[in-house]
């Protein structure tokens, strides 16, 4: 959905090959974006790994995570604001070199900014007062990305990260309200208090995923998911939908620049 937000060119399906051949028709660069379940099915010219920064070593535990690591050109440790101390970043990175046996590696350290966005009825982007006024003081559900919350084992996202930043007086918790399927998530996923992950792998788990926010007594809604969840559900309440970007600074930005010089 952020592609295509974008106006990116995008390319997706299982023929690979022919995905590639078509690709190199329309571009001078392509980009495989595989995202947490994939290393790249082509012979890359540049290999990029992000890493993140509140997740220390999950390269060494999870698969295909370790296999992008290993076969990165340079890597990017992303949310670095996230942490108590930038040292943290530093140890992350040195800790990836000792790994991988690669003291020379790159390793470049990024923020995740994460802004508040909201909508009126007919579409329309709110102004960042009325956006404050919906978030500061009040009782706020989250609704953080799924895969993140779950087997990622994360205990909160974005969403979590962006109601804490605009000032909610309580950050509800849903489990009592869970309907369906969702019952059995927060009983798997014990870590999980603050947060509703946003599952949705077949129509019931959507349905379940509705009933489970509709059921919840707060005063409005922050989403932390990739994609517009009001697309995809009826929250029935004011819903605020936290926006994250990569921030890097100068020094950061040139190493990356230096990197990508081969074939930009």
């Amino acid at each position: 959905e952020l592609h295509i937000e974008e106006e990116n060119l995008l390319y997706a399906g299982v023929d690979y090959q022919m995905i590639l051949r078509e690709a190199e028709k329309e571009a001078d660069i392509v980009l495989w974006d595989g995202g947490n379940n994939d290393f790249c099915f082509f012979k890359p010219t540049v290999t990029i790994c992000v890493a993140d920064a509140l997740r220390e070593g999950h390269e060494e535990h999870y698969y295909p995570g370790e296999i992008n690591m290993r076969m990165a050109d340079l890597v990017l440790i992303n949310k670095v604001n996230s942490l108590q101390s930038p040292d943290l970043a530093a140890s992350q990175a040195q800790h990836i070199r000792d790994f991988l046996g690669k003291q020379d590696i790159p390793i470049i350290l990024g923020n995740s900014v994460v802004t508040p966005e909201a909508r009126g009825p007919t579409g329309q982007l709110l102004g960042d007062s009325v956006v404050k006024d919906m978030v500061y003081g009040k009782k706020v559900l989250v609704i953080d990305d799924g895969p993140t919350l779950t087997h990622g084992g994360m205990p909160f996202g974005a969403g979590y990260v962006l109601a804490k930043q605009m000032g909610a007086a309580e950050i509800v918790d849903p489990r009592q309200a869970a309907k369906g399927s969702l019952v059995g998530v927060f009983q798997k996923f014990q870590h999980l208090e603050k947060v509703l992950p946003a599952m949705g792998y077949d129509e019931r788990q959507v349905s379940d995923l509705q009933e489970t926010v509709r059921g919840v007594d707060c005063d409005c809604i922050i989403t932390g998911t990739p994609i517009n969840l009001e697309n995809v559900i009826d929250v029935g309440k004011n819903c605020v939908r936290a926006r994250y970007c990569l921030q890097l600074d100068k020094q950061n930005m040139t190493f990356l620049e230096l990197a990508l010089k081969p074939i930009v």
